[in-house]
């Protein structure tokens, strides 16, 4: 699921050779926070009586293109049951709202993610399970869980599900 929300996350348009909204950086930065603001406190309730278009074309888009992959992967014809949906909504909500605050820097946060079979690396990554297992060998990402950013000189860790490497 993560994969998907994140996918293209790098993109101003969020979106496979999208273009920014605006061609002046500084311009794009302000109506991404102006954005940011505008829809951090949308509600489900609110979705429900006027739609996503209603508050954000932009936001509408994102959810029918990534509603349209979750579909597709899970092979899912049956309507939606309105729990789902919501739990889809605020899912999605967060990651738009992540996507439109780093690209209200300048320059933009860049998203951080590792590869399954990389090298755990506690510099860049936090593993989900907080050392439950102990580590006595070389440990491994078995799964990126989320991503994390780099956010000027520093690091955000991205959440990773390791395992120990193969001997």
């Amino acid at each position: 699921m993560n994969q998907v929300m994140f996918q293209d996350f790098e993109n101003p348009a969020f979106q496979r050779n999208g273009s920014p909204r605006c061609l002046d950086p500084a311009e794009d930065s302000r109506q991404s926070f102006a954005a940011f603001v505008a829809l951090r406190n949308l509600s489900w309730n609110e979705v429900l009586r006027k739609g996503t278009k209603y508050y954000s074309e932009d936001f509408s888009r994102f959810c029918d293109r990534k509603m349209s992959v979750v579909v597709a992967t899970l092979a899912w014809s049956r309507p939606w049951p309105e729990q789902l949906l919501q739990c889809f909504f605020v899912a999605a909500k967060c990651v738009w709202l992540l996507h439109l605050l780093a690209f209200s820097f300048g320059p933009p946060l860049t998203i951080l993610r590792v590869q399954d079979g990389r090298a755990f690396d506690e510099l860049y990554m936090e593993d989900i399970l907080h050392d439950r297992q102990p580590v006595q060998s070389p440990c491994q990402v078995k799964i990126m869980v989320t991503p994390g950013f780099y956010v000027q000189d520093r690091v955000l860790k991205c959440r990773v599900l390791k395992t120990r490497s193969a001997a």
